[in-house]
């Protein structure tokens, strides 16, 4: 799917630099809010109008990579984009980004994504328990998860994890994780679709992980949107003392 089949001129656009977790944990998220400039017809690019923040321009280097939400009418796709020209057109400063993923609908509730530091144990499934868990979108014939990682970034519709594990992207991974609700801690098992690799900077021994949640129960998928406003709320809560 090409930007020029979904997005149009004028269209809201979030977008969050791909942030590089460092081994202390996740930095603080950053995000900014433009329109789409124009989309040309004969290359698979999308032209963004720079952001602003309050009267500062942010400029979007060249060779940077974002996280790219657009508010089409057909609902919220997203992507990964590198911005790979900028310049000055009609007296509007605009970067020229190009898909480093494949631009997908998301649904509004996996839209909500919290950036955290939470424990994860995970073991790649083999090509009988890939092809057994495919068909029946059950959990009973995998392995206890053993391998060792934390969660540096986690939505309704996946996570960012780090991990000295080695996974091969497309490959399937069962996942374990605990996380406190409203005072109780409970252990998820999921699965998911690994779509994207990059080494730790400074860290060659880590490598970062982004994972797409498969067959995800429903009240799963609302137990971590409810986690993600819980500590959004705490946040807040510190930074305003209350």
């Amino acid at each position: 799917m090409k930007f020029q089949d979904i997005v149009r001129p004028g269209e809201r656009t979030d977008l969050e630099p791909v942030i590089q977790a460092d081994e202390e944990g996740a930095k603080e998220k950053i995000s900014y809010i433009t329109r789409v400039y124009d989309v040309p017809e004969d290359d698979d690019v999308v032209e963004l109008v720079m952001p602003m923040d309050g009267t500062k321009l942010i400029v979007l280097d060249p060779g940077n990579s974002y996280r790219l939400f657009f508010y089409t009418q057909k609902g919220i796709y997203a992507c990964e984009a590198e911005v790979v020209d900028r310049g000055n057109i009609d007296g509007v400063a605009v970067a020229v980004l190009e898909p480093l993923t494949e631009l997908e609908k998301v649904q509004r509730r996996e839209y909500f994504r919290y950036n955290t530091v939470v424990g994860m144990t995970a073991r790649m499934l083999d090509d009988r328990q890939e092809a057994l868990y495919l068909e029946k979108h059950t959990l009973d014939a995998l392995s206890v998860p053993e391998e060792k990682c934390v969660i540096v970034d986690l939505s309704g519709g996946g996570m960012r994890f780090i991990s000295s594990k080695r996974f091969p992207k497309g490959c399937l991974i069962h996942a374990r994780f605990v996380l406190n609700i409203q005072g109780n801690g409970r252990c998820y098992d999921t699965v998911l679709r690994i779509l994207y690799t990059d080494p730790v900077p400074g860290n060659p021994k880590n490598t970062e992980y982004r994972g797409q949640f498969l067959f995800l129960e429903g009240g799963d998928r609302e137990d971590i949107i409810r986690f993600i406003f819980e500590e959004q709320r705490k946040e807040r809560q510190r930074k305003t003392g209350n």
